[in-house]
C-alpha cells in the first residue's frame, strides 16, 4: 500500500497530465478500498491547494472524475485552462451525469482544440445513441466508415446503433469485431456480454464478463451481472466470489450486499433441499409410531418398556437384543419380523438401505386421445423467458 500511495501522490506532483496518466491513476485508485480511500484523502488535500491557487484545476477535476464525483469534477474543470484536455474530460464528467447534450458540446470543443477528430466523433455518436438521436449517430458513423473499418471505436458505435434497433445478434458481431481490434475495449466487452446474457448464451456471456472482470477497473455492474448468471446456473460459490470483489472495493454497496445475502440463501437452500429429498421418504417410514400397528399385548408391552416408540427405534435393534429382554420370546420376535417384512424392513437394517424406501411414484399425466405428440415437443420450441428456460435446463 505504501508504493501505491506514493504513486497516487505522484500524480499531483507531476508537471503535466495525459490520457495515459489518467488511466494509470484510475487503475491504481480503484485497485482496492484502501487505495480509493487514500486517493480521496490526497484529493481533498489538493483541493485546498487549488483554492489557494497553488494547484491546477485540471488535476483536481481529473481526480474527482476518478472518484466518480462527476458534478464536482465538472465545476472544477470549468475553471481549468481552455484546452483539449479540459473539454474532453468535462465531456466524460457530463456523461457520468447523463447530461448528453452538454457532453456532445464538450466533445466538439475538445476536437476544435486538437483532440483526435475520429475519437471525438465516436464519443459524440455514442452519446447521441444514449440520448436517443440515432440519426445523428448514424451520420457520424457514416462519416468515418472508410477509416472506421480498422478502428474498434467505430464498430462499438455500430453495435450501439444495432442494439438500439433491436438487432441484437448483429450488435454482438459488431462488438466482437471491436474486441478483435482492441481486446481491452471495456465498453464493448460490457455491452457484448450483456447482450449474450439476454440471448441466453451463458457460456459466451461468462467468457466476456470474466475477461472484463480481470481489468484493473472492473465494472461493478459486470461483476454483479456475472454473479447473476452464476446464480442462475447454480454456480453459487463463483457468484459469491464476484460479489465479494465488489464489496471489497465498495463495502457499502447496497445492491451487492443484498444480492450476496440472496445468493448465500439460495446456496444454503439447495444444500438443505438435497438433504431433505433423501431424508423425507426414509423419515416417513421410520417415524411411524408402533401404536399404529396391530401387535399382541405382550409384544406391545415389551416394546413400550424398552422405550421403542417408532419403527425407526425398532429397526435399530437386533434379534439378539430383543430376545435378551425379559418376557420377550420367539413368538413376539416372529410377530415383529413379520411386521417389518411387510414394509421392506428388518431388524438391524443399515440406515442407507432404507433411504430409497417410501419414494413417491412418478405421477402419470393424462393426455387426450390423439394428442400424445404434445409431450414430445422440445422445451426449446416454447416461448419462454431466458430465466425460465435456464431453470428448466437445470431441472433437466
Amino acid at each position: 500500500m505504501t508504493d501505491v500511495s506514493a504513486e497516487l501522490s505522484a500524480f499531483f506532483d507531476a508537471a503535466e497530465v495525459s490520457v495515459d496518466t489518467y488511466d494509470r491513476l484510475a487503475d491504481l485508485a480503484h485497485g482496492s478500498f484502501q487505495a480509493r480511500e487514500r486517493f480521496a484523502e490526497l484529493t481533498s488535500a489538493y483541493r485546498e491547494k487549488v483554492e489557494q491557487r497553488q494547484g491546477q484545476p485540471l488535476k483536481l477535476g481529473l481526480a474527482l472524475l476518478v472518484l466518480g464525483r462527476f458534478r464536482e469534477a465538472l465545476d472544477v474543470l470549468n475553471r481549468a485552462a481552455d484546452d483539449k484536455f479540459r473539454w474532453f474530460f468535462a465531456a466524460k464528467a457530463a456523461l457520468g451525469l447523463a447530461w448528453y447534450d452538454q457532453a456532445v458540446e464538450s466533445f466538439q470543443r475538445a476536437a476544435a482544440r486538437g483532440w483526435d477528430e475520429f475519437e471525438a466523433d465516436m464519443q459524440i455518436a455514442a452519446a447521441c445513441v444514449q440520448k436517443g438521436d440515432l440519426d445523428a449517430a448514424e451520420k457520424l458513423a457514416g462519416k468515418h466508415a472508410r477509416i472506421g473499418q480498422d478502428r474498434a471505436g467505430w464498430y462499438y458505435v455500430r453495435g450501439l446503433l444495432e442494439e438500439a434497433c433491436g438487432e441484437w445478434e448483429q450488435a454482438c458481431e459488431s462488438y466482437e469485431r471491436a474486441l478483435t481490434l482492441d481486446p481491452d475495449h471495456n465498453p464493448a466487452m460490457f455491452r457484448c456480454a450483456r447482450l449474450y446474457d439476454q440471448l441466453g448464451e451463458d457460456d459466451k456471456a461468462i467468457d466476456i464478463y470474466q475477461r472484463l472482470a480481470i481489468q484493473p477497473r472492473a465494472y461493478v455492474n459486470a461483476l454483479i451481472n456475472l454473479a447473476v448468471i452464476y446464480e442462475d446456473i447454480g454456480r453459487y460459490d463463483e457468484a459469491l466470489e464476484c460479489l465479494q470483489r465488489v464489496l471489497k472495493a465498495y463495502p457499502n454497496h447496497t445492491r451487492a450486499r443484498l444480492f450476496y445475502k440472496d445468493v448465500e440463501s439460495c446456496r444454503q437452500m439447495v444444500l438443505q433441499e438435497a438433504g431433505d429429498q433423501r431424508a423425507q421418504p426414509r423419515n416417513r417410514i421410520l417415524d411411524t409410531p408402533i401404536s399404529d400397528f396391530e401387535l399382541s399385548v405382550r409384544a406391545r408391552n415389551c416394546l413400550k418398556k424398552m422405550n421403542v416408540r417408532t419403527l425407526g427405534d425398532l429397526v435399530k435393534l437386533t434379534e439378539a437384543e430383543l430376545l435378551s429382554y425379559k418376557n420377550f420370546g420367539e413368538t413376539s420376535l416372529a410377530e415383529i419380523k413379520a411386521l417389518l417384512a411387510k414394509r421392506g424392513l428388518r431388524l438391524g437394517q443399515p440406515l442407507e438401505e432404507i433411504e430409497a424406501l417410501g419414494a413417491a411414484p412418478t405421477p402419470t399425466v393424462p393426455v387426450p386421445p390423439g394428442r400424445e405428440a404434445v409431450l414430445n415437443k422440445p422445451v426449446s420450441e416454447l416461448e419462454l423467458s431466458v430465466r425460465a428456460r435456464r431453470c428448466l435446463q437445470r431441472l433437466n
